[in-house]
Order: C-alpha cells, then sequence, then structure tokens
C-alpha cells in the first residue's frame, strides 16, 4: 500500500476518524512490513552463517584430503626399469628395440614398425597399446598417406637409455 498517496488524497481535508483510521492502517501495514522484512535480514544472516561455516568445514576437508594424498602419493613407489621390463610383452619389447635400433623418438606404426617386425598386425597393435598404456609411448600425428606416428615419451626415453636390450 503506498502510504504516500492515501497522504496525498487525505490533504486539505478534514481529518475524521474514517481518515483517520484509514491513516493508522496505512501505517501498521507499512510497520509490519518492516518487521517482516527485519524478520528475513535476519533469517538471511543467519542462514549465511550457516552456510560459512559448511563452507569452512569444507575446506578443512578438503585440506585434509590433500594431505592424505600427498602422503600417498609419497608412498607409491616409482616404477623402475626392471619391474617395468618384466610386464611388457615380447612385442613390446621388440617395438622398443627397434627404437633404439633406429635411433630415433618417432615411428610410423604402418610405414616402419609392422614391415620391419616379424609379428602379425593385432600383435604389434596390442604391443602399441600396452606401450601406450605404460606410457612409454604415445601417438604425435595422423598423416593420411603416412600412418600413425608414434612418439618416445620421456618415461620411454628414460626406459630405453636405462636399459639394455637383448
Amino acid at each position: 500500500m503506498d502510504v504516500l498517496s492515501i497522504l496525498n488524497g487525505v490533504k486539505n481535508k478534514v481529518l475524521d476518524a474514517k481518515n483517520f483510521n484509514i491513516l493508522k492502517h496505512a501505517y501498521d501495514l507499512q510497520n509490519e512490513n518492516i518487521e517482516q522484512l527485519k524478520s528475513n535480514n535476519e533469517a538471511l544472516k543467519e542462514s549465511n552463517e550457516l552456510f560459512q561455516e559448511k563452507v569452512n568445514c569444507l575446506e578443512e576437508e578438503n585440506e585434509s584430503l590433500k594431505r592424505s594424498v600427498t602422503k600417498l602419493s609419497q608412498r607409491v613407489p616409482q616404477l623402475d626399469h626392471d619391474s617395468t621390463s618384466s610386464r611388457l610383452s615380447e612385442v613390446a619389447l621388440a617395438i622398443l628395440d627397434f627404437y633404439r635400433q633406429r635411433d630415433t623418438t618417432k615411428l610410423c606404426k604402418e610405414a616402419e614398425i609392422i614391415p620391419a617386425l616379424n609379428f602379425g598386425k593385432i600383435q604389434i597393435e596390442s604391443a602399441i597399446d600396452e606401450l601406450k598404456k605404460a606410457k612409454m609411448i604415445i601417438s604425435s600425428s595422423i598423416r593420411p598417406d603416412y600412418g600413425i606416428m608414434y612418439s618416445l615419451t620421456e618415461q620411454g626415453k628414460k626406459y630405453l637409455a636405462g636399459n639394455t636390450m637383448k
């Protein structure tokens, strides 16, 4: 209810009981609105405090989890060359040896690896997947006229530098 419009309506009029009751009712409604706004404001402040407490708890939990992850990551043993090579198949080891023989870090599966090795295409593809999972190689580019290129990763280069193959 617009109190100003009511006041303008009673302007230059005699303030009788009817006009007085209208004004009183308008002010009462306005006071109720103010009280409701104060109540809403208090509820919002309380809600904000609860949210802030929740945020603080989540931040503490996050920090605790970060510390746990750090501790666990320090406990995980790094793969050494021997354990890696013992898990690689004969074909995967042959592919790595082919990288060493060619003294390169990039090879094309179709043009170089498949023709050079005495294994089937499916065996070679399986070994390439194995080397990708072991993070020894990644596919570096696709050239339709040449085939998929595979590059040694840093881990693959370190492996070749640290192991002699038969």
